[in-house]
């Protein structure tokens, strides 16, 4: 975070003395062609593994860690302890895919793969003075690929998961501009946002069914597997959901296309600490392997690369 900070910083105290250099070779006429003009900003983003939950559905999945019993051997206090297996609501896929290739493709892996933003943004951005401007919008982001596993023993699924991501983002901006000939203009502004985001996981992993079908010797000779929860969890659908305030900051250019139109391209990156969300789990295995009311993070934070149109007003 420092970093980023750093470079923001270094970037606007470059286009400044940029900026004031060719004012003062050029008088300042001309620069800037849309001094006081207000655009409204229509555009799509792509946002890659929202929420950081891409290294959660590739290798490490949800479970309840490894559980331990003690057991009390005698008056003096000497205590043995005996471990469990994992037990895994959601398994990562690196392990279903290692389990598909181990069985010659007899227990059947379609892996997603981490999950994919993208979504929408709608703004108004108006120009102070020459140099500067300021802005504010509303990014609504969703999932769009990705993020969806499923395992088969046969014709039947005894394992579906699919991973979800929202957000709505209210960032404001004030930043400078450096204008390049009349009709093209690159800008960096540093800002603050709001943002409301939510993801989920929900779907079934049927270790009851896998049990019966391959049996307790065969499972425990499929350490990829042995650790599938036990009841089922079925229908399961686990939601944390959070908000909270961050730093943010765009780098972007645009260029005229018509006499009120721009189009423009830019990525926006959200500096956001990860908030505490608490689920409440639906099924049985969900509870047995993660809690009756787990606790994950969420979080907005990465970089929006977006496109899109601008009309002057």
């Amino acid at each position: 975070m420092i970093k980023k900070i750093n470079a923001i910083g270094i970037a606007l105290a470059i286009l400044g003395l940029l900026s004031l250099s060719n004012l003062s070779a050029e008088g300042g006429e001309d620069m800037f062609k849309n001094t006081g003009k207000g655009r409204l900003i229509f555009g799509g983003h792509l946002y890659f593994d929202p929420n950081g939950l891409g290294g959660t559905v590739i290798k490490d999945g949800l479970s309840g860690g490894t559980r331990i019993i003690s057991k009390d051997l005698d008056s003096n206090g000497t205590y043995e302890t005996q471990v469990l297996s994992n037990q895994s609501a959601f398994i990562p896929d690196n392990k279903l895919t290692t389990l598909h290739h181990l069985t010659g493709g007899g227990i059947h892996t379609k892996a997603g793969g981490p999950m994919q933003g993208g979504g929408l943004t709608l703004g108004y951005e108006k120009d102070v003075g020459e140099n500067f401007f300021w802005r504010v919008g509303l990014n609504i982001s969703t999932k769009i690929s990705g993020g969806h596993t499923t395992s088969s023993i046969g014709p039947y699924k005894w394992y579906d998961v699919y991973w979800n991501f929202r957000s709505a983002v209210i960032p404001a901006y004030f930043g400078i501009k450096l204008n390049f000939g009349e009709k093209s203009s690159f800008y960096v502004a540093p800002g603050l946002h709001y943002f409301r985001a939510m993801w989920n996981v929900k779907g079934y992993n049927d270790g009851d069914a896998l049990a019966a079908v391959l049996g307790s010797d065969r499972m425990n000779q499929l350490p990829v597997i042995a650790d599938s929860v036990r009841p089922g969890a079925r229908q399961e659908d686990t939601v944390f959901s959070a908000g909270g305030v961050g730093f943010n900051y765009i780098i972007g250019a645009h260029t005229k296309v018509s006499d009120k139109g721009f189009i423009f391209m830019e990525v926006e990156t959200l500096v956001s600490g990860n908030l505490t969300a608490v689920g409440a789990t639906k099924s049985s295995g969900g509870l047995a392997a993660l809690s009756p009311y787990p606790v994950y993070p969420v979080s907005v934070a990465g970089n929006y690369y977006r496109f899109g149109y601008k009309l002057e007003l």
